[in-house]
Formats: C-alpha cells, sequence, structure tokens
C-alpha cells in the first residue's frame, strides 16, 4: 500500500447550519485528512420580516421567531428585518440598497460559522479547504481573508501527498445571474490562466464548482426533464488536462460520479433545505518505486463514495 489521502468533499451548503456543523463532524467521523468546500456556502435564499414592536410579520402574516431560527439553522432561509414598509419596498425595488443588506447579514453569518468551524476545529487534524461558489457574493473572499479563512479561489494549493488542488467558484452563465458567471469562453482563459503554474496536471484535483457538460454530474431538472446545463469549458479543460481527479457541485439533483477520459469526476449533490449532508469520501493513493536513482510515482483514485446523513 502507498501513501494514501482521504478527502471529504461537500458542496452547496447554502446557509444551512445544520449542514456546516455535519460537514465539520463528518470529516473527524470517516478520520478524513481534508474537507473541502467546493462552493455555494451561505444563504441565498431570504425572507423579509416587519418588526412591529414584538411583532413579526411576512406578507402581512405573524411569524414566530422560533419557526424562523429553525428556517434558517436547517434550510438557511435567512431573515431579513426592517422597521416599515417603505423599506421593504426600497429593499424590493434599489438593488444597491438589496446588496447592502444582503452583504451585511451574510457577513454576520461568515462570523458566526468561523466561530462553530474554530471551536469543531480546535482539537483536529483535519485541514479544512473553503471556496466559494456563484451564490456567494464577491465580498466574501477579502472578508473571509480578514478573519483568518484562507480562500483557494486564487492560488494552486499542495495537499496530501503532491497532489495540487485548483479551485474555481466560477460557472457558466444560469437564469438567475448570480454572483460569479462567465461566458464560457472567459470562463476558459480564467482557468487556462490559472493552470500555467500547474506542471504536471496528472497530480492535479481540479476543484471546479460547475461540473463538465454531458456527464452524469450536470443533469437539471427543468420542466420535468433532465437536460445537460454544465460547463463546455469545464469539460474541455478537463480533456485537455487529464487531472487526476474532479470535484464538482452546483447541479443539486445530480449526485453522481463519472469518467472523462482517465479522470474521476464526483458532485456530491445538495440536500440542504431538508438539513441532509450530502458527501463525497474520496480515498487517493501515490506510490513510489525506485531503481537506484530511477523513481517511477503513480497516484490514482483508489475510490469514490457517494453518502448522505
Amino acid at each position: 500500500m502507498g501513501l494514501q489521502t482521504k478527502i471529504l468533499f461537500v458542496s452547496d451548503i447554502h446557509g444551512s447550519e445544520v449542514v456546516f456543523k455535519k460537514a465539520l463532524n463528518a470529516s473527524k467521523m470517516f478520520s478524513t485528512n481534508y474537507l473541502i468546500f467546493g462552493g455555494d456556502i451561505f444563504s441565498k435564499d431570504f425572507i423579509l420580516i416587519l418588526k412591529k414592536g414584538n411583532i413579526l410579520l411576512t406578507d402581512d402574516k405573524e411569524v414566530s421567531l422560533n419557526e424562523l431560527e429553525e428556517n434558517y439553522k436547517t434550510k438557511g432561509i435567512a431573515p431579513l428585518f426592517f422597521e416599515s414598509k417603505d423599506e421593504i419596498d426600497e429593499f424590493i425595488k434599489n438593488q444597491n440598497f438589496r446588496k447592502e443588506k444582503i452583504l451585511d447579514f451574510v457577513k454576520g453569518q461568515a462570523d458566526d460559522w468561523i466561530k462553530i468551524y474554530e471551536e469543531k476545529t480546535r482539537n483536529s487534524d483535519v485541514k479544512v479547504i473553503w471556496n466559494l461558489g456563484n451564490d456567494d457574493p464577491l465580498e466574501l473572499d477579502d472578508y473571509l481573508k480578514e478573519h483568518g479563512i484562507d480562500i483557494s479561489e486564487d492560488k494552486i494549493l499542495e495537499i496530501g501527498n503532491d497532489y495540487l488542488l485548483v479551485s474555481c467558484g466560477y460557472v457558466n452563465p444560469t437564469p438567475w445571474n448570480t454572483y460569479r458567471e462567465l461566458p464560457d469562453t472567459t470562463l476558459y482563459n480564467k482557468i487556462k490562466d490559472k493552470l500555467k503554474k500547474v506542471e504536471n496536471p496528472e497530480y492535479a484535483i481540479f476543484n471546479f464548482h460547475a461540473p463538465p457538460f454531458n456527464t452524469k454530474l450536470d443533469l437539471a431538472e427543468i420542466n420535468n426533464k433532465r437536460v445537460h446545463v454544465g460547463s463546455q469549458t469545464v469539460r474541455k479543460i478537463i480533456e485537455e488536462y487529464n487531472p487526476l481527479l474532479g470535484l464538482h457541485g452546483h447541479i443539486h439533483e445530480s449526485s453522481a460520479t463519472d469518467k472523462i477520459g482517465n479522470t474521476k469526476i464526483v458532485n456530491p449533490g445538495s440536500s440542504y433545505k431538508d438539513g441532509i449532508l450530502n458527501y463525497s469520501i474520496i480515498l487517493l493513493e501515490k506510490e513510489s518505486k525506485g531503481f537506484g536513482r530511477v523513481f517511477f510515482k503513480k497516484s490514482e483514485v483508489k475510490g469514490i463514495s457517494l453518502g448522505r446523513g
């Protein structure tokens, strides 16, 4: 047996604190070396709450703090509080005000989660790698860095036994005009620029939020049909570079493993609205054999498993 590296890969938890905690707990329970977040970590869904003294209203219906907390902690539905209907109207009409309000909330969410992360990893050997996705505001990159969380987007990380992790949270265009979207041609140039520093792609792990087009990983439910919606660029890059492994997310209903050439790829999917953790455990193995001064190295994906709980 060669040198082994075990990875727990999780993506698209969208603000579910329950799922976030489960991911941190699972990384220790499965004795993994790395927990890698593939993007879309923080809340994307919001409920507008009008405060009238101690009464909380949404669409003129009273709602309890307990109900709001349950929906937030489990489903990631974030309550935004307003003092008047005029303020709610301003939120709906004014894009800049809406962006500021959402960003302020998500930064507060990040503060809370950093504390949870620090507490749960204090006595752990698991290394946690964060990357954001298309539904995470761009300003969060610098905000997390300022608070001690290193984002993998703009660097090549060496992990395990000389594996190189290349991350990209950007995706091909969606109908929702989210924060990190690029035309496939622009996305291609962005990723190619990252890969200039990768000399041996056979030891590379591509942590790209967008799944490659026309695979088991990119089938979305559209009008009761399963349609391929992944990135042509991501597929082309994988075909060109033949990395060891591809880690992907973005399409929640497309939990699967697949192959492009010799590259094994995985999307764990997401069931965050039910408070369920979808995950993949990947085991990598590296062997080195020598004959005098000549050494041969071989890395392979020994196993990929999908799970939920």
